[in-house]
């Protein structure tokens, strides 16, 4: 009688290999949001190694690991070797503690084995799994820090490997068991988590522009469109700053976690390095052109993290920051013109974000059902408000016509000369109409969308917006 061999044990790598993203970024990160002591103590703990930076955030930050992405074809292709009599085993430089959740959560695995005493990583992993297994072991991993322990392995499996360390692990001499290819970030990832089809919202920064004919001058126009891509970049940045924060509320919403982050398609520590990066760049491409203009960039920079950071959940004062967020906008345009700044503009900026703003929250008040109160709430918003929402929106509207047709009597027709300024008339009452069609469409529960990313679309919004500037340019 033959009796067969047992199979070989399987291990398997934690961080970009069973999860999609990597546990040590996870925590620093939510510790850098939410709880940026710990962040600060994980950092200071560096000179000591990364097993220390390790038990700082472990300590502080537990991961809830039904939230972390998990690789669902390389969890299949385990559980069908499970089924052929495979022992599975967890191997990984993770702290013990998240390995211990993940493994409980999965409930695969008969033993677990995290960093605990020293970091187990490359050599120490390799030889830690040797004495562990001395019959031999099938090993699946990602990175070129695991070509020692492939090194040592009677099989490999590759899991999202690069290309130089799948060539690399090929070398080595065991056979690929398997291979794994991973989800990689395309552009269109990156243009989405930059929310690039958020840009027309930036195009307010031309409005001084626009009104102080400064188009005639084609210095002032590069100097606009300077201005312009400064902000694009800042808000972009912001952006992926702000999914970061939001990692695990993402996660847990029905749409939002097959966002590129959220779902690890890009992964923790590139969004980060590339936020960063882009608010570095932009605050100091701003100062080297002009103060003012660093001003207005980081004065932007500042109330956006607010507002990601706990404010948009304060009734009322969410729409009015992100009104103010829209005059910065224009302010930022003022800064690169080297223009003053005229009061009356930006007084009807305000009125008039704040109303159109309102005009979201109102919408979403009439919309939210049972199953949507809680999500309402955390807003800090109750399906009552509707009546606040509706009485502070309109009437906010109708405060900025007010200004404008000030602004145009006091500043517009003093301050720029006009061939036949009566034509001016025209775009405050075109206004109008289109703000009174705004509020019936939210009103009446129909606004699905922001009101400035619906009149992107909306062929309405398009003529009206045409018969304005026809009347701008028959008053020139």
């Amino acid at each position: 009688m033959v009796v067969q061999p047992a199979p070989l044990p399987i291990v398997v790598d934690l961080d970009n290999t069973l999860l999609r993203t990597d546990t040590l970024d996870e925590t620093f990160v939510r510790a850098l949001f939410h709880q940026p002591a710990t962040a600060t103590a994980a950092l200071f703990a560096m000179p000591r190694g990364r097993l220390a930076v390790k038990e700082v955030l472990a300590r502080a930050v537990p991961l809830d690991p039904a939230s972390l992405p998990v690789r669902a074809d390389l969890l299949a292709w385990l559980r069908g070797r499970a089924a052929e009599g495979h022992a599975l085993h967890l191997c990984t430089a993770a702290h013990q503690s998240v390995a211990d959740a993940v493994a409980g959560h999965l409930g695969l695995f008969e033993s677990v084995t995290g960093s605990t005493e020293h970091n187990l990583k490359g050599c120490s992993k390799a030889a830690a799994l040797t004495s562990a297994f001395p019959g031999g072991f099938i090993y699946a991993a990602d990175s070129r820090a695991d070509l020692e322990v492939w090194r040592q392995a009677a099989g490999i499996v590759l899991v999202n490997a690069a290309p130089a360390t799948a060539a690399a692990a090929r070398r080595l001499g065991p056979p690929i068991i398997a291979e794994i290819v991973g989800e990689q970030a395309t552009p269109r990832d990156w243009l989405r988590a930059a929310r690039l089809h958020h840009a027309p919202k930036n195009l307010v920064v031309f409005l001084p522009l626009v009104l102080g004919q400064g188009w005639r001058d084609m210095g002032s126009v590069m100097e606009a469109l300077l201005g312009f891509a400064l902000l694009l970049l800042l808000t972009s940045s912001t952006y992926l700053l702000n999914d970061l924060a939001d990692l695990s509320a993402d996660r847990a919403h029905w749409s939002k976690r097959h966002r590129p982050i959220s779902s690890a398609r890009i992964s923790i520590r590139a969004a980060l390095a590339s936020g960063l990066g882009g608010v570095s760049v932009v605050l100091l491409a701003g100062l080297l052109v002009s103060v003012p203009l660093f001003i207005g960039l980081a004065a932007y920079l500042v109330l956006t993290l607010a507002y990601s950071f706990g404010l948009k959940r304060v009734p009322l004062l969410d729409t009015l920051i992100i009104a103010l967020l829209f005059g910065l906008r224009i302010l930022v345009g003022v800064a690169a013109l080297g223009q003053p700044v005229s009061p009356y503009l930006m007084t009807f900026a305000l009125f008039f974000f704040f109303s159109l703003a309102t005009a979201k929250r109102h919408t979403e008040i009439l919309r939210a059902r049972p199953d949507g109160a809680a999500a309402l709430a955390a807003r800090g918003y109750r399906p009552a408000d509707s009546e606040l929402t509706l009485m502070v929106g309109v009437a906010s509207a109708l405060g900025s016509l007010i200004v404008l047709v000030v602004y145009l009597m006091q500043d517009a027709f003093v301050r720029v000369p006009y061939a036949d300024p009566s034509w001016l008339w025209v775009p405050p009452l075109l206004i109008a109409i289109w703000m009174g069609r705004i509020w019936l469409l939210s009103h009446r529960g129909e606004m699905l969308d922001d009101p400035v990313s619906f009149a992107i679309r909306d062929r309405t919004s398009w003529v009206l917006g045409t018969a304005v500037g026809v009347a701008y340019l028959l008053a020139l």
